[in-house]
């Protein structure tokens, strides 16, 4: 219902323009107009005989296109590795820092008597200068030969001889025509074998019409270029 006042469209029921607020009371009313019919051309139509019918497709609409954003490769992240910085300065303090020095070795001591000994007195005059030893093993060998295998420290030529003349005088045994005493390496077996020297002490030896006493020795295992051969008779 339109006001014949302003004009202004209002509902068919309100008594009172909603647009200037006059009485439109005495305004006559439009009778109920029937429900319009639609045109005909706005009915639908059968489809056409002989062609079938599709139902109508729809498309999802089109998203707008962002503009491309230009790829830049990223920078490589760096890993934590420690400061180099420390370990430069290590090396550096470390040369700098005096190392101790290995003292120099002690030369070994000079020999009491003449060595090699050409005497029976020169080689007893070694004896005051021999090592401490243990005995390891002491059995029989064949015949009247008693073997008794001793060790003790690495030492000099001479040292071996005193420290073999020594053990030889303590493990005397007047039964026995021959004595063999060997240095060797803890635990050692082999009766063929020694390493820190080797003193053989045969009793009444025949050489030629004289009977006598004999010492063989050998420093070291007795094969070294080194070694020291020495025979003495009494």
């Amino acid at each position: 219902m339109r006001c014949p006042y302003c004009g202004g469209l209002n509902p068919d029921r309100n008594t009172y323009c909603t647009f200037c607020g006059r009485d439109m009371r005495n305004v006559p009313r439009p009778a109920a107009s029937q429900p319009a019919q639609p045109p005909q051309s706005q009915r639908p139509s059968a489809p056409p005989q002989g062609r079938p019918s599709h139902p109508a497709q729809s498309y999802p609409a089109q998203q707008p296109r962002q503009p491309l954003q230009p790829q830049y490769p990223q920078p490589p992240q760096q890993s934590q590795r420690p400061s180099t910085t420390a370990s430069r300065v290590a090396p550096t303090a470390a040369r700098n820092t005096p190392q101790p020095v290995a003292p120099p070795p002690q030369p070994p001591p000079d020999p009491p008597a003449p060595f090699p000994p050409h005497s029976i007195a020169e080689l007893q005059a070694l004896e005051p200068g021999a090592l401490d030893y243990t005995v390891v093993d002491n059995e029989v060998g064949d015949g009247r030969k008693k073997i008794v295998r001793i060790v003790y420290a690495k030492c000099t030529a001479w040292q071996q001889v005193a420290t073999l003349l020594k053990a030889l005088r303590e493990q005397q045994d007047a039964q026995f025509d021959t004595i063999l005493i060997q240095g060797v390496p803890d635990q050692h077996t082999s009766i063929y074998s020694f390493t820190n020297g080797q003193l053989r002490f045969d009793r009444n030896v025949r050489l030629g019409d004289a009977i006598t006493n004999r010492y063989q020795i050998e420093t070291d295992n007795g094969y070294d270029s080194d070694a020291v051969r020495i025979v003495l008779t009494t």
